[in-house]
């Protein structure tokens, strides 16, 4: 995809307008790039000014402690914007960034992608939308991390991504990954996908989940 298809995608999913002046002017603060896999975007701590908007691959949002241990935050899918917080100008970014595959990306200047916001009101609601949807999901995964045993945590997360359409599931990273996302050893992760399995709930090929009947 090139640079004018990537940004007129953003523009529409983001701003729900492809204008043409929309267009130009994100045209001005966006840099179109793609990344190899394994590559690290921004790191915990680092001081930054550009927000991302992922128009292709999967990437990794983490936290390390002082063990070294991982974190998983977030995974990002394609159509997501991501280190938005960078918005609040002044901040550090709070998590590492690494991709999952090769990416294709949009890096947008911060400073001036808050010109664009604060002249549009609707632009300024969309935003809004975008990081409730956003704090919504934090809050239900710490809900979840925090209450719920492994199983329970797995069977909340597909039924968070099962669509109505359709009963298929396509794990967006290797199931090692998802495992750190849920607090939980790939082992482990493993040994309950199986018994749903076992018990009919789910039908697993490779990275597809067929999900047979309500998950419990």
């Amino acid at each position: 995809m090139n640079k004018q298809e990537a940004i007129k995608q953003f523009a529409a999913g983001f701003f729900g307008s492809a204008d043409p002046e929309l267009i130009k002017v994100l045209d001005a603060i966006c840099r179109h790039r793609t990344a190899e896999k394994k590559s690290i975007l921004f790191v915990e701590g680092q001081e930054g000014s550009t927000v991302y908007f992922l128009v292709k691959g999967s990437i990794k949002l983490f936290r390390t402690n002082d063990e070294g241990r991982e974190a998983v935050v977030h995974f990002v899918r394609s159509g997501e914007i991501f280190a938005e917080i960078l918005l609040q100008l002044g901040l550090k970014y709070p998590v590492t960034s690494m991709t999952l595959e090769e990416c294709e990306l949009l890096e947008i200047d911060a400073h001036r992608l808050e010109e664009v916001i604060s002249k549009d009101p609707k632009v300024s609601m969309r935003l809004i939308g975008a990081l409730s949807k956003r704090i919504k999901y934090f809050v239900n995964l710490i809900e979840s991390l925090t209450v719920n045993d492994v199983r329970a945590r797995l069977v909340n997360w597909l039924k968070s991504q099962k669509k109505k359409e359709s009963a298929v599931i396509k794990l967006p990273v290797p199931k090692g990954e998802l495992a750190l996302l849920l607090g939980t050893t790939a082992e482990t992760f493993s040994r309950i996908l199986k018994k749903l399995q076992e018990e009919g709930y789910i039908e697993v090929q490779g990275r597809e989940i067929k999900v047979l009947k309500n998950l419990e």
